[in-house]
């Protein structure tokens, strides 16, 4: 089923009453092809664009250009250069007074803010999106609004969060943009799971069901099947993987990162490997798989030594403390222990700070 935002800009560029409208349109589609996961055809239409406008450049076209590449990259490898394109693309169009270009940058840079756990940096980016960008803005606002749900849920306030994924489901939805959509899904869903291992860290019952956490798992694959979205192909079976290893399927948990693991790094979740890494660690220790394992919990421990988010760190340490624990590494599994508390510590700090930054924003939905 054809995505129904991708539908209407090819009826728009269609129908453009000038040529440079139409070609900001056509950037507007790659952005879009790069968000479902069509990365070849919206490369090939970069490519057109810049060697049509190299001659004689367009303020809002490069704008446009530097948001579309900024998006290929963001979904095929996230690095440096993805904010240096939107951090381009932002102050190519506050230059050039394209509000509606700025507010949408604006919202993406708050996106990689909350990426980063930069609370004060969301806030700032968050606050122009939202201050630019006009009530029928729906794309702006759809992701700015998310990017405010996921930051209250991730900092453990999903109450606060669902009014903000309502509204951003709402633009979304008027907007037809179903990778939006499918994004929420996935961030909902891996934000449960986050959840449930803070809470099993904690010994304290997680809010939501064994039956919940699937559910939320293979929603996310199903709706993706039926609107196209193929940006996060390899990421969904690894977010069952996950879901599975927690709830003790180890089997079908390890078949899971067996086929998916290295396309799923590939696609974005390499700041992530050491607790991707140390649940297989797990999983093959539970298949007496003993050889792999210890390998995967060498790589797990490497990966988490180096500087990542106390999200992604606190959950990996605690794994890999079990890991050397069965193994019987009695000396790295005190210091697994002793790193995971220290870095749970930083996650609640880390929670604490955007729980303080958004409310002291004042954000109202709506």
């Amino acid at each position: 089923m054809k995505s129904r935002l991708l539908s209407r800009l090819d009826t728009d560029i269609r129908e453009a009453s000038h040529p440079l409208a139409a070609d900001s349109l056509r950037c507007e589609r790659a952005a879009y092809l790069a968000r479902l996961g069509d990365f070849d055809e919206a490369r090939r239409e970069i490519a057109a664009l810049r060697e049509r406008y190299g001659p004689q450049p367009s303020t809002a076209i490069s704008a446009w250009l530097h948001l579309a590449e900024a998006l290929v990259g963001h979904y095929t490898n996230l690095g440096p250069a993805v904010r240096d394109k939107l951090a381009r693309a932002h102050a190519l169009s506050a230059a050039g007074g394209l509000k509606p270009l700025q507010a949408l940058s604006a919202a993406w840079l708050a996106h990689l803010d909350y990426l980063a756990m930069d609370a004060t940096a969301l806030v700032r980016r968050a606050s122009e999106a939202l201050s630019l960008a006009e009530a029928d803005h729906h794309a702006a606002l759809a992701r700015v609004k998310l990017v405010i749900a996921q930051a209250y849920h991730e900092a453990g306030r999903y109450d606060r969060a669902q009014p903000w994924y309502q509204q951003a489901r709402r633009h979304a939805t008027a907007d037809g943009d179903d990778a939006t959509l499918s994004a929420m899904m996935w961030n909902m869903a891996s934000l449960r799971v986050a959840a449930w291992r803070q809470l099993a860290a904690r010994g304290t019952p997680g809010a939501d069901s064994e039956m919940h956490l699937l559910l939320g798992a293979e929603s996310t694959a199903h709706f993706d099947a039926m609107v196209g979205v193929r940006s996060l192909s390899a990421l969904q079976p690894i977010l069952r993987a996950q879901v599975c290893a927690l709830l003790g399927r180890d089997d079908e948990a390890l078949a899971l990162f067996e086929a998916h693991l290295d396309d799923s790094l590939r696609q974005g979740m390499e700041p992530v490997a050491g607790i991707l890494l140390a649940d297989r660690a797990w999983c093959r220790l539970q298949a007496r798989h003993a050889v792999s394992a210890r390998a995967d919990a060498t790589a797990a421990a490497a990966a988490l030594d180096r500087p990542g988010s106390a999200c992604d760190r606190a959950p990996g340490h605690t794994r890999l403390a079990q890991v050397s624990e069965a193994l019987g590494d009695s000396a790295a599994a005190r210091r697994q222990h002793a790193l995971g508390a220290a870095a749970w510590s930083d996650l609640e700090n880390d929670q604490a700070r955007l729980i303080a930054a958004l409310d002291a924003a004042a954000f109202v939905p709506g």
